[in-house]
């Protein structure tokens, strides 16, 4: 099994009702995100997938059932279930509601990034490390290269652990990196496919991927301003292992634009 890239049905899409009465605008006004997977199209939204279309109908999640408010018409009742299953309790933004800012651009038609964010929640299936799933895909519309992003919250133990220990997330992104470099070509034809489609359906005029960096990069989020030394040490571990050309730290409670993010892991 490899990474694949697909979707024949394009019609069949755009005949239906529910893409062209809501979710079509949706992606435009980047509330929903778009993806291409093999043979389907999968829409997402706030953190979570909202429909899969495989070419004759659309499914979704049944579990996301249990987390309905009521009161809405059927479209918008899928979309609050997402909303409510990955809501924070605690009230403090999550990996992906950050993240999930990121895409609005995609498909805005006055867009003024010159990166966008090609795919998400991405699972390269390949023999190396193929059932492990990067977080984003970024495809720079200037130098037509691409980039795989891994996002995480500091305060996430797989992050911050305590000194003496090996953030989890390191062998995550390296794992990440041996996947990318074993489908490399193959990845880079694939996602001229997922241009393509995207183009056809939406008008886009995105040219297709020509380069990838192998290494896979790490965004965090939630940095404390001034890090204590644990803090210190994970950062420390982090670049030791990962290179710091590879990984960018967002301090506090800020956030950082697509360019921005790109410029520094570009490197």
């Amino acid at each position: 099994m490899s990474f694949k890239r697909s979707f024949s049905r394009i019609d069949e899409l755009r005949s239906t009702e529910l893409f062209n009465k809501y979710l079509k605008a949706d992606v435009v006004k980047g509330e929903v995100f778009l993806t291409v997977r093999k043979d389907e199209i999968h829409f997402y939204y706030k953190g979570g997938c909202l429909y899969k279309f495989n070419g004759t109908s659309f499914a979704r999640d049944e579990g996301y059932e249990k987390y309905s408010q009521g009161g809405l018409n059927e479209y918008e009742e899928a979309k609050k279930q997402n909303e409510n299953k990955h809501k924070n309790k605690s009230g403090l933004i999550t990996e992906r509601q950050l993240l999930d800012k990121l895409n609005k651009h995609t498909f805005e038609r006055k867009r003024k990034t010159d990166v966008v964010v090609l795919d998400i929640e991405v699972r390269l299936n390949g023999s190396v490390h193929g059932d492990k799933k990067c977080d984003m895909v970024l495809l720079n519309t200037k130098t037509n290269e691409l980039m795989f992003v891994e996002g995480k919250i500091f305060a996430d133990k797989r992050v911050n652990v305590k000194i003496g220990f090996t953030p989890e997330v390191i062998e995550q992104v390296k794992k990440y990196t041996e996947a990318i470099k074993e489908q490399k070509q193959n990845i880079i034809e694939q996602y001229s496919e997922h241009v393509r489609i995207i183009n056809d359906l939406f008008d886009t005029k995105y040219e297709k991927p020509k380069k990838l960096f192998e290494t896979a990069k790490l965004l965090v989020y939630g940095m404390p301003e001034k890090p204590n030394l644990n803090g210190s040490a994970v950062m420390g571990r982090v670049h030791a292992e990962l290179g710091e050309n590879n990984v960018v730290w967002v301090h506090g409670s800020g956030e950082l634009g697509i360019d921005t993010i790109w410029n520094a892991l570009c490197k």
